[in-house]
Formats: structure tokens, C-alpha cells, sequence
């Protein structure tokens, strides 16, 4: 079991083996999923295209 802390800023470190599972490097962009079931479903959006990608980055 891998357990992320919340920080006062929202933020969380994935654990180093979830890391190495999704192959996340610093920089890396992940993507935060809910299914119907409630289940949160972590994908490494590094290498996707997201729509609003790129009006974020502005």
C-alpha cells in the first residue's frame, strides 16, 4: 500500500514505486480520472494530448 500526503497547498508526492509504475520523471504531467464506480485512476498524461492543455500553459 502507497499512502500521499496532502500539503497545506493541495499538493502530494507520489511514493517513489507508484512513480516508477506510472514511469513519471519531474515535469511530468499526471491525469486524475473518476470512474462511475467513485475509484480515482491515475494515468501519466506525459506523452497525451489533453484539450485544454494548452490554455493552461498560458
Amino acid at each position: 500500500m502507497n499512502i500521499a500526503k496532502l500539503s497545506s497547498n493541495g499538493q502530494i508526492t507520489l511514493p517513489v514505486e507508484i512513480r516508477r509504475l506510472l514511469d513519471v520523471k519531474t515535469g511530468d504531467k499526471v491525469l486524475f480520472v473518476k470512474k462511475d464506480t467513485g475509484e480515482i485512476v491515475v494515468i501519466n498524461a506525459s506523452s497525451i494530448s489533453i484539450d485544454n492543455d494548452s490554455k493552461n500553459d498560458k
